[in-house]
């Protein structure tokens, strides 16, 4: 065979080569490129008011929501009724599906035997929803129960924070009639959602002239509004709570993270939401002048400013 011919059937092989590698490459990679997340994907709050049956009540639920296309699915925990005595008598952890269509959304919920339905619309810059509710009686109610809802997307808390501890313990070292302040700092990083109705939240707080630690880590849950962690002291020993995941009765008494005009804001009011040092006697003994015991613990409520 001529050299001239051998030389073109090898710059034919190659251009033939070359571009079924590009033919399959770009067909691999369009395949394999999930869609983009839809705006409602993420953590969201949902505040309802009862109307039907009898009196009217305030329920919330909360969770995360995965939207593809116009396909919305997630993982939500209540609404959560409860009883005049305190006991929660609905309220578990149920799968949400739906849809939307440009404003309009329709989803439904089962919290525990009862299928609630949803519909709504969606604002237009698809951070906030409300509409109507309805489901029939069952499992979580024996009648019929409609009402309105709202939900609002809850920003991911990521970020440095400051602010104060409201200290129990600082007041009996000091012999206040009050609780007295203490100056923390940290941060707080929340891991992305895996499907379920809450995502992992870690951290770090430190606190200036405090006698129960310098430093402590922080890990928990997040779901909508409400916050759950931990606190764990230099040695890893867990020494206390921030939150109470349950009350006698089954109350939930979260942490609650707001959204304000000047940023996002942790806070526990009291004791219960608040923190809670009382595993393994965290702080050094003082006598209490107001009671006259002898006190190795703390509580009380607080508020982390994030920057």
């Amino acid at each position: 065979m001529p050299r001239s011919c051998f030389a073109l059937g090898r710059l034919l092989a190659v251009a033939l080569l070359a571009a079924s590698v590009l033919f399959h490459s770009g067909c691999g990679s369009s395949s394999v490129s999930p869609p983009p997340p839809g705006a409602l994907s993420g953590n969201w709050q949902f505040n309802l008011i009862k109307n039907n049956p009898f009196q009217q009540e305030q329920l919330y639920a909360s969770g995360f929501l995965q939207q593809s296309n116009g396909d919305l699915t997630g993982s939500v925990q209540g609404p959560t009724t409860t009883a005049v005595s305190g006991t929660v008598t609905c309220g578990g952890i149920g799968p949400l599906a739906g849809s939307i269509s440009g404003q309009n959304i329709n989803f439904t919920l089962d919290p525990g035997g009862t299928t609630i339905n949803f519909a709504g619309t969606v604002s237009t810059d698809q951070k906030l929803m409300s509409g109507s509710y309805a489901a029939l009686g069952g499992a979580c109610y024996d009648y019929p129960t409609s009402g309105t809802w709202t939900a609002s997307l809850v920003p991911a808390l990521n970020g440095s924070f400051k602010g104060t501890l409201n200290s129990n313990y600082m007041a009996a070292l000091t012999g206040s009639a009050n609780p007295v302040p203490v100056s923390v700092s940290g941060s707080f990083t929340q891991t992305p959602n895996a499907g379920g109705s809450t995502a992992s939240l870690t951290g770090t707080i430190s606190a200036v002239g405090y006698p129960c630690f310098t430093t402590a880590s922080l890990t928990g849950t997040i779901s909508g509004q409400n916050i759950y962690l931990s606190v764990y002291g230099y040695n890893g020993l867990q020494i206390g709570s921030i939150g109470q995941a349950q009350l006698p009765g089954g109350a939930l008494t979260p942490a609650i993270l707001t959204v304000t005009s000047t940023g996002l804001v942790v806070t526990g009011p009291n004791s219960t939401s608040g923190f809670n040092l009382n595993l393994g006697n965290p702080c050094p003994a003082v006598i209490n002048p107001n009671n006259g015991k002898t006190q190795t613990t703390d509580f009380g409520g607080f508020t982390l400013n994030l920057e």
